[in-house]
């Protein structure tokens, strides 16, 4: 191998763990590596590759693979023009002199550090990603790091080159998928592309959104998100509503957040930006949009008898079915039979929505559960929330599910959980009804 000291001194250190990656996943050690800060080499193989990945104090700042698409020398050459001659000999050079070969990199060879940031970040999302699908390997981390790689320009964030990972598997696996159904191949490559219509995420939404966990938000803090003139005037509707059964009205916008609360509120701001995104498929966006509000609202009551957050559970369940309304209106372009359609959006809508998560730049929380909300095992990040919300999904699809086909790891048979929310249907139906009604 070309960078020696990639080999050096981890015979010699006196503290390491090993093991098989099918009892400690990649996911569980780059977790591990950056909630508890470690410094070190983290070396993954198989029968045929090996991979190092360096991190300082929890954040990855270097890797190595042996991997063809994954091979820094080689992606140095394709993206700058420099001979890989030129490439290795300065690389050897870095290393005689015990510094940063990403920093002498950028220096001696006028690269950008943006970009060598950049490139670095890409090749572990692939080498990462490529990991996480292989069958059986070992994994070995040493507090070994050397010299060229300490005090590295690159200091990303560890979970979050996972978290791209994991999207690029999705993006990996729908392309893969698309490649046999030339609609599935042009709206895939429209998603990639940006090129698809999709509406910016509503202001309001994303202040909304960006809030919700402070638990010292403030009332005037909420209100300031909600500056659209028809926005307010459907909240003064939906709080004066006979669901909410108030003998005085209510006529400012402070008064009804106050009585409301910040859930129902944030209903109706996601409804109002939900409902005209595909006007030809009104009616099932409507039938969606309330299919969401019960998974929400679900979801939230999940959460809390859990212990857990249950506004951000209520905000996944709110939005776990955004790639459906999408979907919906990129494919009302073709002309394609119902059944067709609808077994298209059925298999593709959970990658979809991601995508467009994403593009939202909405929160990683959102993303995952979005992603994974139909298999919840997959989930790296947030496995007990997608749990909750792909529970408060089948809540919403059936009254009384059955034990073989409704079973949780999380709660075990979903029988169990259908009885508590049984005596709620009716209230949650009504303040579903008050929030959908038209203005």
């Amino acid at each position: 191998m070309l960078m020696s000291f990639l080999e050096q001194n981890d015979d010699k250190l006196s503290r390491s763990i090993e093991g098989s990656l099918s009892l400690m996943t990649l996911s569980d050690l780059l977790q591990w590596i950056e909630v508890s800060r470690r410094s070190g080499t983290l070396m993954v193989a198989n029968e045929e590759l090996t991979k190092r990945f360096f991190f300082q104090d929890g954040r990855l700042i270097f890797l190595w693979s042996d991997k063809e698409d994954e091979q820094l020398c080689e992606a140095l050459h394709q993206t700058t023009g420099l001979p890989l001659e030129v490439v290795h000999e300065t690389l050897r050079s870095a290393e005689q002199l015990g510094i940063s070969c990403v920093g002498y990199l950028s220096s001696e060879q006028g690269i950008p550090l943006e970009r060598l940031i950049r490139l670095i970040s890409i090749l572990s999302e692939r080498a990462m990603a490529d990991v996480i699908t292989w069958k059986a390997g070992r994994f070995r981390f040493s507090d070994h790091l050397p010299l060229t790689v300490l005090s590295s320009p690159v200091t990303l964030p560890t979970t979050r080159v996972l978290l791209e990972s994991a999207v690029l598997i999705d993006e990996t696996n729908l392309a893969g998928k698309a490649s046999t159904d030339s609609v599935l191949d042009e709206m895939f490559d429209l998603i990639r592309k940006g090129a698809i219509n999709l509406p910016p995420l509503p202001t309001e939404m994303q202040q909304l959104m960006s809030r919700i966990n402070n638990p010292n938000l403030m009332v005037d803090e909420i209100i300031d998100c909600v500056d659209d003139p028809i926005l307010v005037s459907k909240v003064l509707r939906v709080c004066n509503s006979s669901f909410y059964g108030r003998r005085t009205n209510i006529s400012t916008l402070r008064e009804a957040v106050v009585y409301m609360g910040l859930k129902s509120l944030l209903s109706i701001v996601t409804v109002h930006a939900l409902s005209g995104f595909s006007p030809r498929n009104a009616h099932q966006v409507q039938a969606l949009l309330r299919h969401s509000m019960a998974t929400g609202m679900i979801a939230k009551q999940l959460a809390k008898d859990m212990g857990c957050n249950h506004d951000q559970a209520f905000v996944c369940g709110l939005l776990h079915d955004l790639g459906w309304i999408v979907m919906l209106e990129l494919l009302a372009e073709y002309d394609l039979p119902a059944e067709k359609r609808d077994q298209m959006i059925m298999d593709h809508h959970s990658v979809v929505g991601g995508l467009v998560a994403k593009k939202w730049n909405l929160s990683e929380d959102i993303q995952e559960v979005i992603r994974h909300h139909h298999n919840p095992l997959n989930a790296v990040h947030y496995p007990k929330l997608v749990e909750v919300v792909h529970i408060s999904d089948l809540l919403t699809k059936t009254d009384t599910p059955a034990p073989e086909t409704a079973h949780s790891p999380l709660y075990g048979t979903m029988g169990d959980v259908t009885a508590p929310f049984a005596d709620r249907l009716e209230e949650l139906d009504q303040e579903i009804d008050a929030i959908l009604s038209p203005m």
